[in-house]
């Protein structure tokens, strides 16, 4: 699996309800989809989760 360091990665949102339905479980660190690294929850506010991340399919883009 991927790792980058806490430094390397940044706060992404997602919908809480929506992110948890479309999973088989929730693990962190992970990849989802093949298009997110998610390393850990930063915060959970109502209907959005914060993870600390990167996105992939943008790091593949500017490759």
């Amino acid at each position: 699996m991927i790792k980058f360091k806490d430094s390397e990665c940044y706060p992404m949102m997602f919908d809480l309800l929506g992110l948890i339905a479309m999973s088989n479980g929730l693990t962190f660190p992970m990849v989802w989809r093949d298009k997110y690294y998610l390393k850990k929850v930063i915060k959970i506010d109502g209907k959005n989760i914060f993870i600390l991340g990167r996105n992939l399919t943008l790091e593949a883009e500017n490759d």
